[in-house]
């Protein structure tokens, strides 16, 4: 009987993949009933954590930063007045170098020379001028005495000639004689510049005129040496003995770090709050330290190119780890309202115009409050309406919050 058990196996089969099918809907229907369960019960009432800040009437202040680079005391550029040869260079780059100490010389030699030659013509300048001097009061004096004597010799030939000893000509010649010696006296006495007779003031002029020219002498031969302005380091050199140098070649600078200070630039709503004399702290970010300033300078006008002001930090105390053009920041703190209220920005969300804060009641409940604020700076701000001292409010998690929200404060700050 083959066929029959070939059909009773046939029936077999399908019986049991009709079980296994049914078995299969079961199973969907109940994991989908789980989920439905699970996703019905996760829309539950659940509390949310969050983090709170506790109102108090304090001062409100404000931070105000500013950056900039560190400037060097002094930073002075040394260039030659005069092209000529290098003879000396007495300092290298990094050298410390003291107030007046000889850095450079150039060649004096032909300098040397004309000096020398000057001082000569000026010595025969000051001959000349007391050999003048001498010659005029000689000349003076004898024109003296010679006026002196034809006067008196002109008064007895007057008496002479009422006695009748000598005749009109004799007493007209001794007459015309002391004309004569009184023009000689007057010339030399009306020839003065100022005070002093023409012959002796053009001398005089003429050895001044010598005197000042071997001066100009000695300053150029003193340009051709190049000191230090000022204690400092060498932080720049462009000089080899022998080369030839240009005048108004850059070939030093020296940079005086004994002082430090920080230029910042303000914008016109900050630079209202600082003051000269403020103690602030200033932070060089390469070298990891912080000093001590003190506000030296603000600017009193806008610079037109880039809108801001000017302030300046001068380092209290600089060390030898300062070098200039090193990143630093700064910032002062001022008063912007004394025993106000204010809350983090974070807390507060502000939509059209509205601004509300979630408060947390004593039920540990959300009641979500229209506030009214005033004043704003980086981190806070002012509620002038809608808060009472000790209130808390929700700072974080603020997207689950709602009207009636049960919370859990895992930390309090304020």
């Amino acid at each position: 009987m083959p066929s029959l058990n070939i059909v009773h196996s046939k029936k077999a089969k399908l019986a049991a993949f009709g079980v296994i099918l049914i078995l299969a809907f079961i199973a969907i229907y109940a994991y989908s009933h789980s989920s439905v369960t699970k996703k019905a019960g996760s829309n539950g009432p659940m509390t949310a954590t969050v983090e709170a800040y506790r109102i108090h009437r304090q001062n409100m202040n404000r931070k105000i930063t500013f950056s900039g680079e560190t400037v060097p005391d002094a930073q002075i550029d040394l260039a030659p007045k005069y092209a000529g040869k290098i003879v000396e260079v007495n300092a290298r780059l990094g050298d410390t170098v003291e107030t007046g100490q000889v850095l450079l010389v150039q060649d004096t030699q032909d300098t040397d020379l004309t000096i020398q030659q000057d001082q000569a013509a000026l010595m025969q300048a000051e001959a000349e001028s007391r050999g003048a001097e001498a010659q005029f009061s000689s000349d003076y004096q004898k024109a003296q005495v010679d006026y002196q004597t034809a006067a008196m010799n002109y008064r007895r030939y007057i008496v002479l000639k009422d006695e009748g000893a000598v005749s009109q000509k004799e007493l007209d010649t001794m007459f015309q004689a002391m004309i004569a010696a009184k023009s000689v006296l007057d010339n030399l006495e009306t020839q003065n510049v100022g005070d002093v007779p023409a012959s002796i003031a053009s001398k005089r002029a003429a050895q001044a005129k010598a005197g000042y020219l071997v001066d100009t002498l000695r300053k150029q031969r003193d340009d051709l040496v190049i000191r230090a302005p000022r204690a400092g380091v060498v932080s720049y050199r462009n000089a080899e003995v022998g080369s030839m140098v240009a005048a108004n070649t850059k070939v030093f600078t020296i940079t005086d770090t004994s002082g430090i200070y920080v230029d910042a630039p303000l914008t016109e709503s900050d630079v209202a709050a600082v003051r000269t004399g403020m103690i602030v702290p200033v932070t060089i970010e390469s070298l990891a330290n912080t000093y001590e300033g003190t506000i030296t300078y603000v600017s009193p006008a806008m610079d037109s190119t880039n809108k801001t002001y000017i302030v300046r930090i001068t380092l209290n105390s600089p060390d030898t780890l300062l070098r200039g053009g090193m990143y630093a920041q700064s910032y002062v703190e001022v008063l912007q309202r004394p025993n106000t209220m204010y809350v983090p920005k974070d807390a507060l969300t502000e939509n059209n115009g509205t601004s509300k804060l979630y408060v947390i009641t004593a039920d540990n409940k959300i009641e979500i409050r229209t506030v009214k604020t005033g004043l704003r700076n980086d981190n806070y701000v002012e509620i002038l309406d809608g808060l009472s001292e000790n209130d808390l409010i929700a700072t974080t998690n603020l997207a689950r919050l709602k009207d009636g929200s049960s919370v859990d404060v895992t930390k309090e700050i304020g």
